[in-house]
């Protein structure tokens, strides 16, 4: 069983509902901006001169470009939360006494699996204040395969370097020692610093690789008393895809910068490293980003206008806050007249242009529905747990904010919002014997069972693994706790059958009471009471497992159960 216990969803996450609303307004308001803009381009053209017109147009650039600035700064935010959480996750594990710091089988195993799971990642690595050192990364062609490296100092210092293809099988293995002390590199060294913290380093080239990357960090205390270091390393051209989408034109471009301003990804091809190290902004600088930059190397967050050989330009860099005190830019910039291509004066009549506009406009909404369909799918994908179509985390947590904050509001009196948390019994059996095609099938089966047990009003997601998370509406808490129990009882009712093997489905749950009168805002509520049924859930499988374990009756003595 794998877990975070600090139930977290991503920026913006919506439910159903909400999606709806905004795919709806998204439309409207798009179509509001056609016509809208149409309007202003038809006064700027019979009302004004040229130089207001040129005004207005890098006015309106400038807000295209903004929204480009605020896309490609979401996208890379959301890009770099996943280390950060793996670094949360495998730190949570250790202290939970779920992963051993001491035992670089266990960690090269669950390190392959993060790499399997994140493609942000190109390694997971844990350093020891004895020089212990556990490795994993990506290697080979494609980063199919898997590089692994152990550092043992006991009885005396043992480097074992192995590759693996994708396939899983060692192809080659090595004793070979070298100077290798994790000890000395940056982001121990910043890590020791600031204790159970997470830091980041500054971007620097991986020597694997060639291409930029970045090492997000935390120590904390070791069981045997010392301390340890968890990392990982994040590979950073894939950033580039992202520029690459908000790229205005062949005269514009993009770019991604850390605090000092070297280059982290652009829009354009990597330029390479110099000399071992990233490049400024202003080394790799075409002519609009040298005028751009003047005489600094950095770039300041705001909006800006300014010429190059006579032709208007506007930029936009907006700050991409990283944790406190690491802060990177990410800025777009084009030419003005990439966003008004083909307008001219005309002398039509004010009427008649006014009328084409509105016609324009109106025939412009089936191409809008078309514009929001990736949205919607992309939703979908964002919100959806891709093995067994139920809501993954992010979309069960925004719907239990949604839940929690109208049962303030709701005059409604008497009922119980129950949330459960529960997992498989020994579904690792399954994934090590059978394969994990097999423990899909079973996981598919439990999501399908699950689902067909529900009522109007209850809410049903996967959070990971074979963990799965429940909102139950009932008139009691009794009432709320024999459903649950109801649910576990059906798991167990008959094996889930895969390629003629019978695989018997037990469950335990943890089960955690909303309780309206503490005051507390939406994240904390829902903080609250899903660390309460996480906790309940495992402080029960210590006892007894098959079974529910309702928040507080876990910590009871065992003369009382």
């Amino acid at each position: 069983m794998s877990r975070a216990t600090k139930p977290t969803s991503p920026p913006g996450a919506l439910t159903p509902t909400q999606a709806t609303r905004a795919t709806f307004w998204a439309r409207l308001l798009m179509l509001l901006a056609v016509l809208v803009t149409q309007l202003l381009t038809v006064s700027v053209v019979v009302w004004n001169d040229r130089q207001n017109a040129e005004r207005v147009l890098q006015s309106e650039a400038s807000r295209t470009l903004d929204q480009l600035a605020r896309v490609a700064a979401d996208n890379v935010r959301a890009y770099l939360q996943a280390p950060t959480q793996i670094v949360s996750i495998n730190a949570e594990l250790i202290r939970a006494g779920q992963l051993s710091a001491n035992d670089p089988p266990s960690l090269s195993v669950t390190f392959q699996t993060m790499l399997n799971a994140m493609p942000q990642l190109n390694g997971v690595l844990i350093g020891h204040d004895d020089g212990r050192f556990t490795f994993a990364r990506r290697a080979g062609a494609g980063d199919t395969g898997r590089y692994l490296r152990s550092i043992e100092v006991q009885p005396q210092r043992r480097v074992t370097t192995s590759i693996l293809d994708a396939t899983g099988r060692v192809i080659s293995q090595s004793g070979k020692d070298d100077p290798y002390d994790p000890r000395t590199r940056p982001w121990y060294t910043l890590a020791l610093a600031r204790p159970d913290t997470t830091i980041w380093t500054a971007p620097y080239i991986f020597a694997s690789s060639g291409q930029p990357g970045v090492t997000v960090a935390r120590a904390l205390p070791d069981t045997s008393g010392g301390t340890i270091v968890l990392g990982a390393n994040v590979q950073l051209r894939q950033l580039a895809s992202y520029l690459q989408s908000v790229q205005i034109s062949a005269n514009g471009g993009a770019f991604l910068t850390d605090d000092l301003g070297h280059v982290v990804a652009t829009s354009r091809a990597w330029p390479g490293s110099v000399g071992g190290h990233l490049p400024t902004l202003k080394e790799i600088a075409d002519p609009a980003l040298q005028t751009l930059l003047g005489a600094s190397s950095h770039v300041t967050p705001g909006t800006q206008g300014y010429t190059v050989n006579g032709q208007q330009y506007a930029s936009v860099v907006r700050p991409v806050q990283l944790t406190p005190g690491v802060q990177w830019m990410v800025g777009v910039y084009a030419p003005v007249s990439d966003f008004t291509a083909g307008l001219q004066r005309t002398d039509y009549r004010l009427a008649t242009i006014l009328l084409a506009c509105v016609l324009g406009s109106l025939l412009a909404w089936p191409l809008l529905e078309r514009a929001v369909k990736p949205m919607r799918a992309l939703h979908q994908q964002a919100t959806t747990d891709p093995l067994t179509g139920l809501h993954n985390r992010g979309s069960f947590l925004a719907q239990l904010d949604e839940v929690l904050d109208r049962a303030l509001t709701t005059t409604q009196t008497g009922r119980q919002l129950g949330v459960a948390i529960l997992d498989l019994d020994g579904f690792k059996e399954i994934n090590d014997t059978y394969g994990h095609p097999a423990g899909d099938e079973v996981l598919l089966a439990v999501g399908a069972r699950l689902l067909a047990a529900l009522r109007p009003g209850d809410i049903l997601g996967r959070l990971g693994g074979d963990e799965f998370a429940l909102l139950v509406d009932g008139a009691s808490r009794e009432e709320v706790q024999l459903r649950v129990e109801g649910m576990i009882a059906a798991l167990a009712r008959r094996p889930v059958t895969v390629d003629q093997f019978e695989h018997p489905v037990r469950a335990t749950a943890g089960l955690a009471f909303y309780d309206p009168a503490v005051p507390q805002i939406t994240p904390l509520r829902r903080t609250a009471v899903m660390a309460r049924a996480d906790t309940a859930l495992i402080r029960g499988k210590r006892r007894v497992k098959g079974r529910v374990w309702v928040d507080g009756e876990s910590t009871l003595p065992d003369l009382l159960l």
